[in-house]
């Protein structure tokens, strides 16, 4: 899958924002990709399908109220952070809702990393995870080979992606 995002890395645009303020705290490059378009994305769907189908079906009602619009993943995004050991900490992206409005259709955010040798200490580039107030630190994920993050995409979970001191792909 690396190799993949390697092959794509070229033809990334840089990742968009709502503002021209977030703009600036976002610098990341990405992909939308389909299964179709890309083979090697195949068994992480088909895992990440079967994954969700369970959460469905755990005795959770806030889980299965969130979900029951779920069919199954249409897209996935490439994002490559470049690695930035400059003080301009341009290899990051501010605190954020994957779909705060409600409106992009995204429920669930399934962020799997492809870091092999990932050490936070001298990398960075953790996704932290803040509690609905948006100031509390609920918990720092690093971006560690086979890890794989899921999270609902409204506004209970705003996030973040800590600056980055090597290149990080997920």
């Amino acid at each position: 899958l690396k190799a993949a995002m390697q092959r794509r890395k070229e033809h990334m645009e840089r990742g968009l924002t709502d503002s021209p303020l977030s703009a600036r705290g976002r610098g990341d490059r990405i992909s939308w990709v389909t299964p179709g378009e890309l083979e090697e994305l195949g068994p992480l769907v088909e895992c990440l399908n079967a994954l969700v189908g369970g959460m469905m079906e755990l005795p959770f009602p806030g889980v299965q109220a969130k979900l029951e619009r779920t069919s199954a993943l249409s897209d996935a995004q490439f994002a490559v952070f470049p690695g930035d050991t400059t003080a301009s900490g341009d290899a990051r992206y501010i605190r954020h809702i994957d779909n705060e409005d409600g409106r992009n259709g995204r429920l669930l955010t399934c962020t799997y990393y492809l870091n092999e040798g990932w050490d936070a200490t001298q990398h960075g580039g953790e996704l932290r995870l803040f509690e609905p107030d948006k100031k509390t630190i609920k918990l720092d994920v690093a971006p560690v080979f086979n890890r794989l993050a899921i999270f609902f995409s409204d506004h209970a979970v705003p996030h973040e992606v800590r600056p980055t001191l090597r290149e990080r792909f997920a």
